[in-house]
């Protein structure tokens, strides 16, 4: 919620402790000025069109959230909804690698297993409270990349706004990608 609020006008209920967020909450990303008017009377940016980004920002999982344990059902249905999943990870968990493992097997296990296979984005947040410096980041990066399997890893500090703005253009242009290649199989498939 913290990065939801951080990236977008929403208003999520932010507090100091896990599992804040007890419904999904939406927030849309807009683009940078850059390449955008404004308008001069309103002093309000136009509409974000077809560059923004829609955010769902899902409750934490909970184990067995793919067997409908808690909200599991009702969150998990959500993600179907999305071209890219950006799963954030707790710097300051002890256990992120099993949490992250965690997560992924329940994609996996819900309905047709088919959210296991949306191209995610893993966001480690709190990097301004990892501990040990650099050598620990770097430790850490190499332990989920390869819990990964891919090297899609970004960090920021939500709270402190710190990478967010380069994160969120990266996200924009990447679902950009999965848009533009969503197209062509579209249309490679009608025209056969």
């Amino acid at each position: 919620s913290t990065f939801l609020a951080a990236v977008t006008r929403a208003k999520p209920r932010i507090a100091d402790y896990p599992f804040t967020t007890v419904v999904p909450n939406l927030g849309t990303w807009i683009p940078p000025l850059s390449g955008r008017k404004r308008d001069a009377e309103q002093g309000e940016d136009q509409a974000a069109g077809s560059t923004g980004l829609v955010l769902c920002d899902v409750p934490g999982l909970i184990a067995g959230a793919s067997q409908g344990v808690g909200l599991g059902h009702a969150f998990l249905r959500h993600i179907e909804r999305c071209r890219v999943i950006l799963h954030l990870i707790d710097a300051t968990s002890e256990n992120l690698i099993e949490e992250y493992h965690m997560i992924n097997e329940e994609l996996a296990q819900y309905g047709s297993g088919n959210l296991a296979n949306m191209p995610q984005v893993v966001v480690v947040n709190k990097m301004d409270q990892v501990e040990g410096g650099e050598e620990a980041k770097q430790e850490l990066a190499d332990r989920l990349k390869e819990a990964m399997g891919h090297t899609r890893l970004m960090w920021v500090s939500a709270k402190e706004k710190e990478g967010v703005d380069d994160l969120m253009v990266r996200m924009s242009s990447y679902v950009g990608k999965m848009k533009e290649s969503a197209s062509v199989a579209v249309v490679a498939n009608t025209s056969s």
